[in-house]
């Protein structure tokens, strides 16, 4: 029986087998002792959850940046997938371009820097 969990990452002792096996096999995998503060990742998911929330037509400003990319809709396929996309997250330029298309909030915008942006 193939094992049907989720590839768990430890951040204190990185194993790039395992990481590499999770990237190839699951194309995901949950990360521990990662020493992101609580607080921070229930904030993020408060910022998520905001733009997330935006009228249909300011989600839609979310450009496609690459092939791809942009805002994805609820559809008939997948009516529980709702997404915003960000081409690359260590880009001061793009979090800017990203918050810009959205009018996300100051507060918003901290929170989602790159410098406290890890998953969204």
């Amino acid at each position: 029986m193939e094992d049907s969990k989720i590839p768990v990452v430890d951040m204190e002792k990185i194993e790039l087998k395992k990481l590499r096996e999770a990237c190839e096999r699951w194309g995901c995998f949950r990360i521990i002792n990662h020493s992101i503060p609580e607080t921070l990742m229930a904030e993020m998911k408060k910022v998520s959850e905001a733009l997330l929330d935006l009228p249909f037509e300011i989600k839609q400003r979310n450009t496609k940046v690459i092939a791809g990319s942009g805002y994805v809709a609820p559809n008939a396929a997948n009516p529980l997938f709702e997404a915003l996309s960000l081409s690359d997250l260590g880009s001061s330029q793009a979090m800017q371009d990203f918050c810009s298309q959205l009018h996300a909030s100051p507060h918003h915008r901290l929170i989602s820097s790159p410098f406290n942006f890890f998953f969204f």
